[in-house]
């Protein structure tokens, strides 16, 4: 299936764009399509019986075959019927630019619902790139903030749980500064980046996390919880934390077995006991269809109220 980097809704003879991805096929200058167009026809195959009926073929379906392939879109501009020739993407390059679309609109929420005065960031992984993407954007994100808010929702786990813990929960035992800087004018928190495993942030967090957050992100979760570094804001995480590991056997099949079992301080084993929120929210179907983030909303909410009380308590 090749995918157009659109968002659509059927309508009397086609399907209506109703949202166009930022660098995808719809968004390119030579196929440019423009919210309201209908699309009616691909490759010659009509999607309704008539301009006046709903269509009778999925969309998927009509752009099956497409994918990398020149293909021909009917559609209905302000009345008038035209054509557009299109590349069409595979699932996961739209994938991609479905994600940094996401991450641009949740920066823009936080930015906005806190007045510049919250970062945000996604860690999609846990594993080094993600670490090092992490590292990268803390410093874009958060700094000059009073604090940040740190989603790992439907992060798929890894292993590098505790060098990011190494970030977020470094003690500040000493600041520096630089030679021939006032003391007044240096940053308090200035200290050199290459004495660190990792850039460090010690101001509040706050976690987002849901059902689908596994694995070593759910010992993340977990450990931000129990440790007191700060609040997790979502839905419970999924509850599938073991390591495990790969063997061969010898007819050249592998099978992955568990070796190893994760519990608490307490003694709490995490398997099948996903990290449960301090704060529980929702997000429904009808919430993701309307555009809206009560759990990223919440997140937002309860940081800056908890920044504002720390301000007045200090």
């Amino acid at each position: 299936i090749g995918y157009l980097g659109i968002s659509t809704v059927p309508v009397a003879g086609g399907y209506e764009v109703t949202g166009v991805l930022a660098k995808s096929p719809a968004a390119h200058p030579a196929s440019e399509l423009m919210i309201g167009d209908v699309i009616v026809g691909v490759n010659d195959v009509r999607l309704a019986d008539s301009e006046e009926t709903m269509p009778m073929m999925d969309l998927s379906q009509a752009m099956d075959g497409t994918r990398n392939k020149e293909t021909i879109l009917e559609i209905l501009r302000d009345g008038e019927e035209t054509m557009v020739l299109i590349e069409p993407i595979s699932w996961s390059a739209w994938n991609g630019l479905a994600y940094e679309d996401e991450l641009i609109r949740n920066r823009e929420l936080v930015d906005e619902l806190s007045d510049g005065t919250l970062g945000y960031l996604h860690i999609r992984s846990m594993n080094m790139p993600s670490v090092h993407e992490f590292e990268h954007q803390l410093y874009a994100a958060a700094h000059g903030k009073d604090g940040l808010v740190i989603d790992v929702r439907n992060n798929g786990g890894g292993w590098t749980t505790d060098v990011l813990l190494a970030s977020l929960t470094a003690p500040v035992h000493a600041s520096t500064i630089p030679r021939g800087v006032a003391w007044e004018d240096a940053p308090k928190e200035a200290y050199p980046r290459d004495r660190r495993l990792i850039y460090a942030w010690s101001k509040p967090i706050v976690v987002l996390a849901n059902e689908h957050s596994f694995s070593n992100a759910e010992i993340f979760t977990h450990a931000i919880k129990n440790t007191g570094r700060g609040t997790v804001v979502g839905e419970e995480t999924y509850g599938g934390v073991i390591s495990t590991g790969s063997f061969t056997l010898i007819d050249g099949s592998r099978v992955r077995r568990p070796f190893r079992g994760w519990r608490l301080p307490d003694g709490t084993d995490m398997e099948a006991r996903g990290a449960m929120p301090d704060i529980r929210v929702e997000r429904t179907p009808v919430d993701e269809a309307k555009g809206e983030d009560r759990q990223l909303e919440t997140a937002v909410r309860e940081l800056s109220e908890r920044i504002s009380s720390d301000q007045v308590a200090g």
